[in-house]
């Protein structure tokens, strides 16, 4: 059978293998970096093609790069402040709910010789000595993420510059057999890059604002630390911000406060919690759900444990078209069997 490719494009297919295996092998440290930013930008090339149609693809694509930018790193700023403001206060927290814990254990165990005092205090704050001198470690070390920010940003607007016309120029080449499976591989792309990136942090948002309110009544005051807590907590799939709730409920028995546990049960947990993964997501994932959520839980936290960050994008990913591929090659497999091409020949 005569192959479909000439000799020189044999080898030219050839020498383009050799370039992507060393491109890789010189550049893998950043492929992490590369893949986040390509997801991004499949995810925000709607709003650059919205922006074309008043002013110049080029002015379009930096004004989408600039808007991610800003809310990316101000959200992060936003972030590392609250949390290191807090520290502190924090530390406290944790403190007394140690020592109501001790307390208990010495009530119930009367007549028991009780061990020295562990000066819990002390040990905390060593412990946050350690983590401020960790945090002032990783500030001095800005140099590597100045560079890795500037890559990630200029990865994504060469790929919201140009990303429609590699997509173009890749469908061009795909046999025309093939258009619906890969029509199919598309979607199921986006709509899981959608549900990470727009569903998820849409629904941490959401989060954030309920909190405000419920944390002004609750009355303890750091309304933006515990506000941010439970929203960055949203972004973890099934545990989210219960395990805050949980966390705080504990903290109110321990100090006595039934007021508050009485709130957290009542309206911490239901409004907070609930409201935005029984409603909001629901509402903003419409029809768009590609795979049984249960999968999307396993690449979440698969992706997470073997790839580090980046595996919270490439890991929903991937299983989704496993799912996808899975269902082609059924699809496939019947059409075989319609066919009779898996019949076996008369003798």
């Amino acid at each position: 059978m005569k192959s479909a490719f000439a000799d020189h494009d044999k080898l030219a297919l050839l020498i383009i293998g050799i370039v992507l295996i060393l491109t890789l092998y010189a550049f893998g440290s950043l492929l992490g970096i590369v893949i986040l930013a390509i997801s991004l930008a499949i995810v925000v090339m709607p709003l650059k093609t919205w922006l074309s149609r008043y002013v110049r693809e080029q002015v379009a694509a930096f004004a989408v790069t600039f808007i991610v930018g800003f809310i990316v790193v101000g959200s992060l700023l936003f972030g590392v402040v609250i949390l290191y403001e807090n520290a502190d206060y924090l530390t406290q927290i944790i403190t007394d709910i140690y020592i109501a814990i001790m307390s208990m254990q010495q009530i119930t165990t009367p007549g028991v010789a009780s061990t020295p005092p562990i000066d819990v205090g002390e040990i905390l704050d060593s412990q946050m000595e350690m983590i401020q001198s960790g945090f002032f470690s990783v500030v001095s070390g800005f140099t590597e993420a100045i560079f890795n920010a500037i890559i990630f940003f200029l990865t994504l607007f060469i790929f919201i510059f140009f990303g429609e016309n590699i997509w173009k120029g890749i469908l061009s080449g795909v046999p025309a057999s093939m258009n619906t499976f890969v029509s199919h591989i598309e979607e199921i792309s986006s709509n899981t890059l959608y549900s990470i990136y727009i569903v998820h942090i849409s629904t941490s948002v959401i989060t954030f604002l309920l909190a405000i309110p419920f944390f002004y009544v609750l009355g303890y005051g750091h309304i933006l630390f515990w506000s941010l807590i439970v929203a960055l907590f949203q972004l973890i799939p099934i545990i989210g911000p219960t395990l805050i709730m949980i966390f705080l409920g504990i903290y109110a028995l321990a100090t006595g406060d039934y007021r508050a546990a009485a709130l957290i049960a009542i309206i911490g947990y239901p409004v907070v919690c609930a409201v935005p993964d029984l409603l909001f997501r629901p509402i903003m994932m419409g029809k768009r759900t590609s795979i049984h959520p249960a999968i999307m839980w396993v690449g979440f936290f698969g992706g997470l444990w073997i790839m580090g960050i980046v595996g919270f994008v490439i890991g929903p990913l991937v299983l989704a078209l496993l799912v996808a591929s899975g269902r082609e090659l059924i699809r496939i497999m019947k059409q075989a069997k319609e066919n009779g091409w898996l019949e076996k020949p008369p003798v």
